[in-house]
């Protein structure tokens, strides 16, 4: 690949060992390869992201269906109850 462009950047320390910890012989050779890599490497990241937000959305919508269900159930169990004990009464008459 043709190096026809001269940059001067100021980067944090932070930034540059990140690059410098990269593959490459050289810093200018680790950041080409971190920026290709990464860019290469996008839509593959685009694609992870939405289908993990579809999961959300499905994991979502499976625990609003189970909090539904259970609030079915308690108030079930709200109503119910003194008809079980009211039963439970009769039965320990002589």
């Amino acid at each position: 690949m043709a190096k026809t462009n001269q940059k001067c950047v100021r980067l944090s320390d932070k930034v540059t060992k990140y690059i410098e910890q990269y593959r490459g012989a050289n810093f200018s050779e680790k950041l080409e390869n971190l920026v290709l890599d990464m860019e290469e490497r996008r839509d593959e990241l685009v694609q992870d992201w939405n289908q993990l937000q579809a999961q959300i959305s499905d994991k979502h919508h499976e625990m609003v269906m189970i909090q539904d269900r259970v609030k079915k159930l308690r108030e079930a169990d709200r109503r119910l109850g003194p008809l079980v004990e009211s039963l439970l009464d009769l039965m320990r008459l002589p």
